[in-house]
């Protein structure tokens, strides 16, 4: 662990105009400095960095935090990663914490894992391009379209038809055998010794986020079976966490605010070779939480582009409850029957696949039309199963206002209520519509909240009159951490990182919403702060009698038996109890 001591060195000492500007071109604007959002492509300035505050905000895509999160989300590191990070760039040593002997040897066999991959990596790319054993495997790649310069950015290589080529080299290295083992690039004999794994058999390399060597896949160059052998799992290889060629990609999906995810090795490198560098694929296996974890550091959408084969929309379907569980937006992109993303490609142009990738359907749309076309919902029976199979997806939609109109249009198409789809998926019916709601009203500019937490962070003033009246009668649940510190910190005499502030919020929209107002609260400056903190109060305290009306017209449309019923009596309660506080 990195003591805080010299976490706050590397923040003091890691001006964020500097960082920021080695990856993004910076202009003054007021007190800011605004550029093009390396997070999101856009073509007009909504990125800002505020050096007073220490912090940065997107007003396009809503990211933001301070220069270690900057830097995490830029390079994919962790968080002691991205301090150590800057702390080389700023000259802080940080020295490693005293390891147990038994951490010191993990510590030491990832390094020579990863040393022994690099090792397996070149030999197996020197024999691609140079030794007359690969010839078939060059004609092969010639014949699949690949190019020189895709071969070296992909690092293929070839394993040659011996037993003991990559175990002969290895041991000139030096290398112990058993680790390689642990790699899945040799295998014990049962006589004794070591054999090749990967045996005439054009290799991709396998690399983490980083681009260090963790595993190959390695494919045979005519129709013996099994077509594919993969590395196993190893210390450094967990491929429900891996995406192959996610280090190429994630400068174009940071770029692009999307991820392409395909099945197959050669589906990416007919991509990518097309100029579509936005481009994963799965190793072997189908998508994992961990998987849609690692895109979401870099995308704010994904395609999929699985094989138009049964098996393909097999896949297409069992990463639907992924994507609503991690409420990660997710289209699939159809081509043609018989056609996976290579051929496509090939056949139909990089035009052409731009184009369906613009006609990608929501995956829970092409989960319901895929239903439709298995059901007679024309009976009684296929009605009961759409519903059945459709309600629980349906109620992992977090946007209250997208499952309104899946419900709208599945109750439609159907034939049911709407009530009872709703009632099914159980949830109530949505309020009725007397204009905007409350965020809808505060996105766009300072909410009440929002200016108490700024006047308390620059007004002593202000924040003693929190403090007295309680920072749990003025902030809702989101808000309320944030404040609490605040007065911690000042009574403690610290100082306010806002960075970090700003990441006790656990509403993704509560974060950005503050984060909004606090690169552009300059306005804030020369007010009457008793007067401010007044209207603060009486806004809030209207903003309370708003909720609960909305409240109460939901709950008279809620199925009393729901959860949300209960959910809601609960809610109305808490609002209740925080006017009576105001008043």
């Amino acid at each position: 662990m990195i003591p805080d001591d010299k976490i706050n060195e590397v923040k003091e000492r890691a001006a964020i105009v500097d960082v920021v500007a080695d990856y993004v071109s910076l202009r003054k604007s007021g007190a800011n400095y605004q550029g093009l959002c390396p997070f999101h492509g856009e073509k007009t300035p909504s990125f800002n960095v505020n050096p007073a505050r220490g912090i940065f905000h997107c007003f396009g895509c809503g990211v933001g935090g301070n220069v270690v999160t900057f830097i995490m989300k830029m390079e994919g590191l962790s968080f002691p990663e991205a301090v150590k990070f800057l702390a080389k760039r700023v000259g802080v040593v940080i020295e490693d914490r005293p390891v147990s002997a038994a951490e010191k040897r993990r510590l030491d066999e990832r390094e020579l894992l990863y040393e022994i991959g690099e090792l397996a990596a070149k030999f197996y790319r020197n024999l691609l391009e140079r030794n007359e054993e690969a010839a078939a495997a060059r004609r092969y790649l010639e014949k699949r379209g690949v190019d020189r310069e895709t071969a070296e950015a992909y690092r293929l290589g070839y394993a040659p038809e011996r037993w003991d080529a990559l175990a002969r080299y290895l041991a000139q290295k030096g290398v112990p055998p058993e680790q390689a083992e642990k790699l899945g690039l040799l295998r014990r004999r049962e006589g004794g010794g070591f054999y090749d794994t990967f045996r005439n058999r054009l290799l991709f390399a396998i690399t983490d986020i980083h681009g260090r060597i963790i595993g190959f896949g390695g494919r045979v160059l005519d129709d013996s079976l099994p077509k594919y052998i993969n590395s196993p799992e190893s210390p450094i290889y967990h491929k429900s966490e891996v995406l192959f060629g996610a280090h190429l990609a994630k400068g174009a999906m940071r770029e692009q605010g999307s991820a392409i995810v395909v099945e197959g090795y050669f589906d990416h490198l007919a991509l990518y070779q097309a100029g579509v560098r936005n481009v994963v694929a799965t190793c072997g296996t189908a998508l994992t939480d961990g998987h849609i974890k690692l895109l979401k550091r870099y995308a704010t959408k994904v395609y999929t582009l699985f094989d138009a084969d049964s098996a393909g929309k097999k896949a297409t379907l069992r990463a639907l409850d992924l994507f609503l569980q991690e409420n990660f937006p997710a289209y699939v992109v159809e081509l043609t029957a018989g056609e996976d993303p290579d051929s496509f490609v090939k056949k139909e142009g990089v035009t052409a696949f731009q184009d369906r990738l613009a006609k990608a359907r929501p995956v829970i749309e092409y989960f319901f039309r895929d239903l439709l076309r298995q059901v007679d919902i024309g009976t009684v029976e296929g009605k009961v199963r759409v519903v059945e199979e459709l309600a629980p997806r349906l109620a992992k939609i977090a946007n209250p206002i997208e499952r309104e109109l899946y419900v709208r249009e599945v109750s439609r198409i159907v034939g049911v209520e709407n009530r009872s789809l709703l009632a099914k998926i159980g949830r109530g019916a949505a309020p009725a519509n007397d204009g905007p709601s409350r965020a809808e009203r505060r996105s766009g500019g300072a909410g009440p909240e929002e200016m108490l937490l700024s006047l308390m962070g620059r007004y002593a003033e202000v924040a003693e009159r929190v403090r007295s009246c309680g920072p749990e009668r003025l902030f809702g649940g989101a808000l309320l951490p944030v404040a609490q510190e605040i007065l911690r910190r000042l009574a403690a005499g610290e100082g306010l990182d806002w960075g970090e502030l700003l990441e006790l919020i656990g509403s993704p929209e509560e974060r950005s919403r503050l984060a909004a107002f606090l690169v552009k609260d300059e306005h804030l400056d020369d007010l009457d702060l008793g007067k401010a903190f007044e209207q603060c109060r009486q806004a809030l305290e209207r903003t309370s009698l708003k909720g609960m009306k909305d409240l109460a017209r939901e709950l008279a449309t809620t199925e009393p038996d729901s959860p949300r019923y209960r959910e809601l009596l609960q809610e109305i309660d808490a609002l209740r109890n925080r006017k009576s506080q105001l008043s």
